[in-house]
């Protein structure tokens, strides 16, 4: 998918992840992570971001929740993370790093929510009333006060399969009856996913019904007593997407995919976000005229079509892919024809590698010359 502008714009770390490869620095099934043009990404947004007077809360799952990326960014400036599960909240507790949201796609499970309010988080979003009255039982007994996001939902609402949750709009006014009575929780704010989104037929981002839902909730909330000041609007985030944002409607983001240049819209414009992330496999093998290559890092949206092959960055050679089918586990992946084995395969593609087995290998001084690897981590943020 992002191969041919990964060539185009970061030529580099092509050449580096062939060379670590060929070196036996990295493994196949890993992913490669240019520091120095995430640092850079995450720069450009943040800027605008304080413009806008917008939160960003990074998101680091579908780089492998990785701590020396996270570290980074909250040097930078950033808020903290946004935490996609409770498995994630245990990777930055580890690591003292800052957990900004949890919550909006996973809620965290009772028996672990004391631990994650000792250790503190910002917000947490809510979309049950027992969750919210079991969060105000345990910010009691902790002597705090929880700030809250209500996830809110409409039928029109563009929902993924596996994310099905939220308060019905009018449902509101009983929450806000049920919740008002709470004394260890401060609702302030409201979340859908997705808010934004990446439109084929208008080749730009764009609000989806998601948006215009939480800034109808958050004037419902009010007007049923509670103060709700905070409008959470996250997926998509990059630059494009902040540029979009009208000052004073949306008080957080959440970058993910934005960070490291791969989101669709970064695919078909020039922006100031780089690609900042490749895939490293090597050949395997050959059977019936075709070359197979490690796998373990496929994700089925990742819309992977091509990859270059070869042991030297100025003859690398072109090959299509062949994907595993989605009910099959992905040993291998196919090539359209035979190549040497050992042989280094790069690929660019959508990926989530915190639902993979990728390693990940971040490496500083790319576009000097002198690579350097400061960290290679299992996709649990695991140091190999």
């Amino acid at each position: 998918m992002f191969l041919k502008k990964l060539y185009e714009c970061n030529p580099q770390l092509i050449e580096t992840s062939v060379k670590l490869h060929q070196e036996g620095k990295i493994l196949p099934d890993t992913f490669v992570v240019d520091y120095d043009q995430f640092v850079e990404n995450a720069k450009s947004m943040l800027a605008l971001a304080n413009e806008k007077h917008v939160e960003l809360f990074y998101m680091l799952k579908q780089v492998g929740r990785n701590p020396i990326l996270a570290k980074a960014l909250e040097d930078l400036g950033y808020a903290g993370a946004v935490v996609v599960d409770y498995k994630e909240a245990r990777v930055l507790m580890k690591h003292g790093l800052r957990i900004a949201h949890i919550g909006h796609l996973v809620q965290v499970p009772n028996h672990y929510l004391e631990e994650v309010m000792r250790y503190g988080c910002e917000y947490m979003t809510v979309y049950s009333l027992e969750k919210l009255q079991l969060i105000d039982k345990i910010a009691k007994k902790l002597n705090q006060t929880q700030k809250i996001f209500v996830r809110v939902i409409d039928p029109n609402d563009h929902i993924y399969s596996g994310q099905t949750a939220g308060f019905y709009l009018d449902e509101l006014e009983e929450f806000a009856k049920q919740a008002s009575v709470l004394e260890n929780v401060d609702i302030c704010g409201v979340t859908s996913f997705p808010c934004f989104l990446y439109d084929e037929t208008k080749n730009d981002i764009v609000e989806q019904h998601n948006y215009q839902t939480v800034l109808k909730a958050k004037q419902m909330l009010n007007s049923y007593g509670l103060h709700i000041h905070h409008v959470n609007a996250p997926s998509a985030t990059c630059y494009r997407t902040l540029e979009k944002v009208v000052v004073g409607e949306v008080q957080s983001m959440e970058p993910g995919h934005g960070l490291t240049g791969t989101t669709p819209y970064h695919l078909l414009h020039q922006t100031k976000e780089n690609i900042a992330i490749c895939y490293v496999s090597e050949v395997s093998h050959n059977l019936d005229g075709k070359a197979y290559v490690y796998g373990g890092g496929f994700y089925r949206r990742g819309h992977l079509e091509h990859a270059l092959v070869g042991n030297d960055f100025k003859n690398l050679r072109s090959y299509h892919v062949i994907t595993p089918s989605l009910e099959s586990i992905d040993y291998h992946f196919g090539l359209d024809q035979q190549a040497q084995i050992g042989e280094s395969v790069i690929m660019a593609f959508r990926f989530q590698i915190f639902v993979t087995r990728s390693d990940v290998c971040i490496v500083k001084g790319v576009k000097t010359g002198n690579p350097q690897v400061i960290g290679v981590f299992s996709s649990l943020a695991e140091v190999v």
